[in-house]
């Protein structure tokens, strides 16, 4: 005995008391199944495996539209069919986390090749003081340049003495880091009056910023930062750019939302894309490297064509015309994009 089976059904919503006809096998009001019989383990995994399976096929729709048939996808989910479909927004978010993942286990990937690299470093510094100190025992002068006094990232600086550096940001923001290493119950403001700088927002929220740094290697940290929370940023960054698309592509019948929809789905191509790119590297990193080269070149060009071809139904030689024109606005709105990533990245991090 099913529990969808007619026996079992009521004149009345269990869930909501909505008033019910003997044929309908949902509440045409809050969608619970019509249904009166008691709840049994095998009516349970049913339930749950169907709820699954239906979940899964919207999202296989989803993959097998977005790889085979650019555009097709965010048009009809704009046309209404949300069941066959995934939510566009939700799979790229899950797409990103996935990729954010696998990011992630790659960079694990890499630590043992940059403690090697580390070790390499210490050496070279030891090493090139060595040399400096005889240089300076025997008078020998570098005359290439006047400003070419060596400076290291494990030492600390005033604010005078970086004014002879030519990496003044990178030496300051390592000075801090190890200024507080060294003095940790000292605040901000004392600090920075000790080093020489003014006592002002900027300088604090340099001190500060340069507390959560894990190393000296500030650079390499601060994109390793960004490429981590890359998936994130983009995810919050794409409505400004969905703008652009507004613009070249107005139209009265379609919204900023439909728009949206668009952006999410041709971004979401490229986070699978990224997302394989990322899993062949473990297998083989120039296959990952020549294929990455290939579909930025080509593919994904030729994707984004079909994409808004597809979507927006214009004719061949208007589809060519708008996305010259896209990739002329691309570059401003691509800035205000890194900007604001720039801006959150800075603020979280």
């Amino acid at each position: 005995m099913k529990i969808k089976d007619k026996r079992f059904r009521s004149t009345s919503c269990l869930n909501c008391n909505t008033s019910l006809d003997i044929s309908e096998k949902y509440c045409h009001s809050c969608g619970q199944l019509n249904s009166t019989k008691k709840l049994t383990i095998r009516d349970f995994f049913e339930e749950f495996f169907s709820n699954f399976y239906a979940y899964d096929s919207r999202l296989r729709n989803s993959i097998i539209y977005i790889f085979t048939k650019p555009g097709v996808l965010a048009r009809e989910f704009n046309e209404g069919k949300h069941q066959k479909f995934a939510n566009p927004f939700r799979l790229f978010l899950s797409v990103s986390l996935v990729l954010f993942v696998v990011i992630n286990l790659s960079n694990q990937k890499q630590d043992i090749n940059t403690l090697l690299a580390e070790k390499e470093i210490e050496h070279n510094i030891k090493y090139q003081r060595e040399a400096d100190s005889l240089a300076v025992l025997y008078g020998i002068q570098n005359n290439s340049k006047k400003d070419s006094i060596p400076f290291y990232k494990d030492s600390i600086y005033t604010k005078n003495e970086l004014s002879e550096a030519e990496n003044k940001t990178q030496y300051t923001i390592t000075s801090f880091r190890n200024y507080h290493l060294k003095f940790p119950e000292k605040s901000t403001e004392s600090s920075l009056t000790t080093l020489g700088y003014e006592n002002n927002f900027i300088n604090r929220t340099l001190f500060d910023k340069a507390k959560n740094f894990k190393s000296n290697e500030t650079f390499s940290e601060i994109l390793d930062y960004f490429y981590q929370k890359l998936p994130l940023l983009i995810f919050v960054s794409l409505p400004i750019l969905t703008i652009m698309f507004w613009l070249v592509f107005y139209s009265k019948s379609k919204n900023y939302t439909e728009h949206l929809v668009f952006t999410y789905t041709f971004y979401t191509f490229l986070f699978l894309g990224l997302l394989i790119f990322n899993v062949l590297d473990y297998i083989s990193t120039p296959a990952s490297r020549f294929l990455q080269s290939i579909s930025f070149s080509i593919v994904f060009p030729f994707y984004l064509y079909k994409s808004l071809r597809n979507f927006y139904r214009l004719s061949r030689w208007k589809t060519i015309f708008k996305f010259i024109l896209l990739n002329f606005l691309f570059f401003p709105f691509a800035l205000i994009c890194i900007l604001f990533i720039l801006f959150l990245g800075t603020a979280f991090f």
